[in-house]
């Protein structure tokens, strides 16, 4: 089985929502008529998940995220870093495949990114949204009762707590997720008539829709991007591991991107 094997598999996933003529599911490096030998699949390509995915002898890496810091990759500008030059110049010689796995996994029901977030937090039977976003009913609960929910299923990944923005006494009885970094707050205010939100930090624009929940006294719960997909990109190893078993199949365990450092007390 080759590289372009694996990619062909992934697109009979597609429910319709992929434009396979303009998408970034593509293949960032390699030769894809390669034969595989081990696949690894994590979050993000950082140099060292990349490290690691050849010391586990897998010769195809399957992202979620951009390799080259880019939507679709395609930035020349960034090689005039040397640990970006540095990084390309590993991933050429040692000839490793990099398939990312994005816009098909955005969506994918039960096991991709947005069902698989609300899992990770304990959410079940949406009662509203499709495709990015999911809604569930919270009520009896306030903003801090969820804030506080959410912190204890995001702990394990390495985030220590949450960002509550707006009321934490509100009640609250429709909760709005979204995929990674499409949290849109306004837009699930107006579509979904929720009273809460739980965005990421790449999805949340603090001066403009911190201040608009305040305002308004909606509140917002704000979690680091990587928490909301990780676990849909284990299932998506784990899924793979299961398609194409003997090949092995690695799923690179990453957490949260930041550490909360507290003033030294002295």
């Amino acid at each position: 089985m080759n590289a372009r094997d694996v990619r062909e598999y992934l697109k009979t996933m597609d429910g319709g929502w992929v434009n396979w003529e303009n998408t970034v599911d593509t293949f960032k490096s390699g030769d894809p008529t390669t034969e595989v030998r081990g696949i690894a699949v994590g979050w993000m390509g950082y140099t060292w998940t990349l490290q690691r995915a050849l010391e586990l002898d897998c010769n195809m890496f399957i992202t979620h995220e951009p390799t080259y810091y880019n939507h679709h990759d395609t930035d020349q500008n960034v090689f005039r870093y040397q640990g970006v030059a540095a990084k390309r110049k590993m991933i050429e010689d040692s000839e490793l495949i990099i398939l990312r796995c994005h816009d098909l996994w955005d969506q994918v029901p039960e096991i991709g990114i947005p069902d698989s977030w609300a899992t990770q937090l304990g959410f079940e039977y949406p009662v509203d949204g499709e495709g990015y976003f999911r809604v569930y009913d919270v009520s009896g609960q306030t903003a801090l009762t969820i804030a506080q929910r959410v912190a204890g299923k995001v702990k394990e990944l390495g985030q220590n707590s949450v960002q509550l923005i707006g009321p934490e006494d509100q009640p609250v009885s429709r909760v709005a997720i979204g995929t990674g970094a499409i949290t849109p707050f306004t837009s699930f205010i107006d579509n979904y008539q929720v009273d809460l939100a739980i965005c990421t930090d790449d999805g949340f624009t603090y001066w403009r829709d911190g201040a608009f929940s305040i305002d308004m006294g909606v509140p917002v719960i704000v979690v680091n991007h990587a928490v909301s997909e990780v676990h849909g990109m284990k299932l998506l190893a784990d899924h793979l591991a299961d398609r194409f078993s003997p090949l092995p199949v690695h799923f690179i365990p990453q957490s949260c991107i930041f550490k909360l450092v507290q003033a030294s007390k002295n």
